[in-house]
């Protein structure tokens, strides 16, 4: 489920995130200084090396009305939830965490035969990485309602192996990605009123309205509900309400559909054309019994190695036939 990179030789990468839930930090460690004042009386200290590209400082591409211009295809790290302390589930002898580990596996390399081959570093990939996690709380333990936990448990025991029932079933076995976010690579399109994003999973989109509208009212629900966003500096705020309660989490893991009163609240901070940091804060009374934090971080891809393939799902899938045998 990720960025397929192709490259000039005769390897192919394939870029999948991980659904780790992210820490998230402020602006300020999101880039490098320039540069050190030194002591008094003393010389001023060298600047300190820059390790990789996209912590360098650098001016942010902007739009005619003063945004920052974030059109582009990027890779997405982050955004999941992982779980301290996760229950146990059968799942894990096929390689499925327990924990809502959310959008992602991980980085996966072929070559031109089908055989392993060494994976080339992303060109801009973070090096050190914006921290990634659970943000609040800060011990990664959720704070499930007792509902929500008892529904939690039953997941776990119920969805392997078979799984008791269809309602025991994540959507991405029927080729539904999560929401509002899908995994792999999002390309970004921008213009006034609107940003729209692109998944590469499952031609999925989404868009953020940054027109100044309203949410549409509370009885009218969407599968990936309703978006809008304002710019604050260098920031996009975006506030998702009006969710269904049919989607979850993330992919590969042992927990419940959240509830149609899920509130999502992202702020994406451009540090620079080559970096931006995410916070998402999920707030949902049924299921949580505080405000859940996570963050992440998008990337661009190297559009001289790299392409964003095609990604489908329903084609050539045998998930239920492998799970219940027919």
């Amino acid at each position: 489920m990720g960025s397929a990179k192709v490259s000039k030789g005769a390897y192919v990468n394939k870029h999948v995130v991980i659904g780790t839930v992210v820490a998230v930090v402020g602006s300020a460690l999101m880039s490098l200084p320039l540069a050190a004042a030194g002591q008094a009386g003393g010389a001023a200290k060298a600047p300190p090396k820059v390790a990789n590209v996209s912590q360098r400082a650098s001016s942010i591409k902007r739009l005619p009305d003063g945004s920052p211009d974030v059109r582009g295809t990027w890779i997405r790290v982050g955004g999941g939830m992982n779980e301290a302390n996760a229950p146990d589930s059968e799942l894990k002898a096929f390689g499925v965490l327990s924990e809502p580990q959310g959008f992602g596996q991980g980085l996966v390399t072929a070559g031109p035969e089908g055989g392993l081959a060494k994976a080339k570093p992303p060109k801009y990939a973070p090096d050190p990485r914006p921290p990634q996690g659970v943000v609040d709380p800060a011990n990664r333990q959720l704070p499930y309602t007792e509902e929500a936990r008892a529904k939690r448990l039953d997941y776990a025991k119920n969805m392997c192996c078979p799984a008791k029932s269809l309602s025991y079933l994540e959507l991405s076995v029927r080729c539904a990605p999560p929401q509002p976010w899908a995994g792999g690579g999002v390309q970004i399109f921008q213009r006034q009123g609107e940003v729209a994003l692109l998944f590469e999973q499952n031609h999925q989109s989404r868009i953020i309205y940054t027109d100044g509208r309203a949410h549409p009212p509370a009885d009218m629900v969407f599968f990936g509900g309703h978006s809008t966003g304002h710019w604050e500096g260098d920031d996009l705020v975006v506030d998702t309400t009006n969710l269904d309660g049919r989607a979850y989490y993330g992919v590969g893991n042992t927990f419940a559909p959240y509830s149609r009163e899920l509130h999502i609240t992202e702020r994406f901070h451009v540090v620079s054309d080559k970096l931006i940091t995410f916070v998402m804060t999920y707030e949902d009374p049924k299921t949580f019994t505080k405000p859940v934090k996570v963050a992440g971080y998008l990337y661009p891809n190297d559009e001289d190695e790299e392409l964003v393939p095609e990604f489908t799902c329903h084609e050539g899938s045998f998930a239920m036939e492998d799970i219940f045998g027919f």
